[in-house]
Formats: C-alpha cells, sequence, structure tokens
C-alpha cells in the first residue's frame, strides 16, 4: 500500500442536469502537485464515508491518549474488576 501525503483535498457538490446532487472529492499530491485521487459519492455514499472517517479518527485518538496517559495503563495480565460489588 503507497502512502503519500495530502497536500490539499476539495470536497465539492455538484448538481446533475437531473436534480441529482453528488458530492466530489479530489485530493492532491503534496510531492507532484497533481491530481492523486478523486471520488465521486452519492450522499449516502458521502454520509457513509464521514461516519466511517468519525469513527476512525476517535479510535485513533484514543488509543493515542492511552499510550501517552501513565495513569491509564495496567499491566499485562493484571485483572481489576470494572465496577464497584456492594
Amino acid at each position: 500500500m503507497l502512502q503519500n501525503m495530502v497536500e490539499k483535498m476539495d470536497v465539492s457538490l455538484i448538481s446533475g442536469d437531473d436534480g441529482s446532487d453528488h458530492i466530489a472529492i479530489n485530493v492532491v499530491n503534496q510531492v507532484a502537485g497533481e491530481a492523486m485521487a478523486a471520488l465521486k459519492l452519492t450522499p449516502s455514499q458521502a454520509r457513509m464515508l464521514a461516519t466511517e472517517l468519525i469513527a476512525a479518527v476517535n479510535r485513533a485518538e484514543v488509543k493515542k491518549s492511552l499510550k501517552t496517559s501513565p495513569n491509564l495503563w495496567r499491566r499485562q495480565g493484571e485483572a481489576r474488576p470494572r465496577l464497584a460489588t456492594a
């Protein structure tokens, strides 16, 4: 899998002659300065992509905060109950 630095990302709404709308996403490569990828999505596809992106970003942020916060670390194999018992 190739990874390239993204310099710019343009998101725009395209209205068709038949009244349908599409979302266009154009990604520009930082090194070459040329279009690297282009997507044309329906509104429902764009919503699904946005939801998946938000979920992935949240997972990455939680993972990063767990790595950097020593108060949240646990030793491997240490089992503690998560809820208080009465």
